[in-house]
């Protein structure tokens, strides 16, 4: 099940920022991202773990970007949150080969999607809300919260595991 769900989300976070950046009228790098996924997923299948971090990185530069450059904020957003479900994924995955106690398996899969379900939910929610509602901050105030939405995140996430 897991396995399924890295494959559609590499899949899907090239698929959005390709048919973004196409749309947008960038077609060399629509190109770039398509190959870059289709790179990514033969890693993947290679089990080539090691480089799913700097995958991860070099999407989120990519897609950064993207934005940047004009590319719409929510399909930039709909392929940040597929490239981070993936390598998060993937991650779990590797800790699911390294279990000695294979009964449980289906369980801790269906703990972990709801745990990626209520995170990327929130955050989701909070960039609505950071779309609907504009406050004018200072870089430096800016950082805070974003430290402390980090921070927040983090530690329900470490709750949600059963860490305290």
């Amino acid at each position: 099940m897991t396995k399924g769900a890295v494959l559609f989300s590499i899949t899907a976070c090239s698929a959005f920022l390709t048919y973004a950046l196409a749309v947008t009228g960038f077609p060399y790098p629509a190109d770039g991202a398509a190959l870059f996924g289709v790179a990514w997923l033969l890693l993947y299948l290679r089990r080539l773990n090691r480089y799913n971090g700097l995958t991860f990185a070099l999407f989120g530069l990519f897609t950064t970007a993207s934005v940047w450059a004009g590319v719409s904020i929510w399909y930039g957003l709909s392929g940040m949150i597929f490239a981070l479900l993936a390598w998060d994924l993937t991650a779990f995955e590797e800790t699911l080969h390294g279990l000695l106690n294979r009964d449980d398996v289906r369980k801790m899969e269906l703990a972990h999607f709801a745990r990626l379900g209520l995170v990327t939910s929130i955050g989701f929610a909070g960039v609505v809300a950071s779309r609907l509602i504009t406050i004018e901050l200072t870089l430096g105030s800016a950082l805070v919260f974003t430290l402390l939405g980090i921070w927040g995140m983090s530690a329900l996430v470490y709750r949600l595991r059963g860490g305290a």
